[in-house]
């Protein structure tokens, strides 16, 4: 039995449907990100876990515990869930100490050294537990913000897009920080965000949502190289879309006969998927292999390590290609290339 069962879950604010019937699952000990575009219903599924808002329809299971069964729920302070916002939501008047022990149930005397405990558990000094939260960083914040959520020994962790607002360095290493101490700790965790890096880093599953509804879930490598549809594909990074000819366990198109991930029996048109990243871009030789497609540079941006460049396939000048390539490669506009594919391709439906 799943540690967290959502089932037909409804919300709706006004005309507005947030949540148009989501089914979802989390093991225990797990950690799941919803991702989706703004307004795609993910922040009102995590409000719903955690009791500020109620459903209109639907059931909520936490540990074999009912949460909500329509508009019938649990009041937020029963659930024992903790939750990090985007921006920690310390409180500014108290210490760090102070933080972290608001709304311990401990006698005052163990109260303390479980606060050092917890800042140890984030990677964070002692030392620290005696300033006030705009003494430090942005980073540190957010670690504190978990450390005052890890106090109450949640079953239950909701994260609210928690690392957006960190610079790209930090982001990463805070990120990684704090899966770390959910893991060792054993505790289920739902991560809601709309970048698609973070989600693919961070998940155990990946769940998509779109228009309120959950479209695909199941593990991040499964879903970014098999999405359920175009969009889905187009959402968790660059990918190219193409019209084939299915047959023989091959793709039929403009890159040439390429093999399919799932090779159906019949012989048919169909729409395919190729990620950028599968695709090897050299310089053209005298005796191009067999699976080679000739293409051309239209521009290129220089990105430090990397090169981003456009590029047309002379075979289809309405085809244009963007790849990413080291930047020792040293392609210039106007430059002829050779496009290699390697791997299979997913077809969609």
């Amino acid at each position: 039995m799943s540690f967290v069962d959502i089932q037909a879950l409804r919300k709706s604010f006004g005309p507005v449907t947030a949540l148009a019937g989501v089914d979802l699952t989390v093991e225990r000990g797990s950690r799941t990100v919803v991702v989706g575009p703004s307004g795609c219903g993910k922040t009102t599924l995590l409000r719903l876990l955690a009791g500020f808002e109620a459903p209109d329809a639907g059931r909520i299971v936490i540990g074999g515990d009912v949460m909500a069964e329509g508009a019938a729920a649990m009041p937020a302070h029963k659930r024992n869930i903790g939750i990090v916002a985007q921006d920690g939501c310390l409180f500014p008047h108290l210490t760090v100490a102070g933080n972290i022990v608001f709304g311990m149930t401990e006698e005052p005397s163990l109260r303390q050294p479980r606060a050092e405990e917890l800042m140890e558990m984030v990677g964070l000094e002692r030392s620290m537990l005696t300033r006030r939260p705009d003494e430090l960083s942005g980073g540190q914040q957010q670690r504190v913000a978990l450390a005052r959520a890890l106090a109450r020994k949640p079953r239950l962790m909701l994260l609210d897009e928690p690392f957006s607002a960190l610079d790209t360095g930090l982001r990463a290493a805070t990120r990684k920080a704090i899966g770390d101490v959910l893991k060792a700790e054993g505790i289920a965790t739902l991560l809601v965000t709309h970048d698609q890096a973070e989600a693919l880093t961070f998940a155990d599953q990946l769940a998509v949502m779109r228009g309120g509804r959950l479209v695909q879930s199941g593990r991040p490598r499964d879903v970014y190289l098999r999405p359920a549809d175009p969009a889905t594909a187009a959402f968790l990074g660059e990918a190219i879309i193409l019209s084939a000819e299915l047959k023989d366990g091959h793709a039929h198109c403009i890159l040439g006969r390429l093999p399919l991930t799932d090779a159906g029996s019949l012989a048919r048109q169909g729409t395919i998927m190729v990620r950028p990243e599968q695709i090897r871009c050299v310089e053209p030789d005298a005796g191009a292999r067999e699976g080679t497609i000739r293409g051309r540079v239209l521009e290129t941006s220089f990105c430090g390590s990397t090169c981003e460049l456009r590029i047309v396939l002379r075979e289809d000048e309405a085809v244009v290609l963007a790849l990413e390539v080291p930047s020792s490669a040293d392609l210039i506009a106007g430059q002829q290339v050779d496009l290699r594919v390697s791997g299979t391709v997913h077809v969609f439906g």
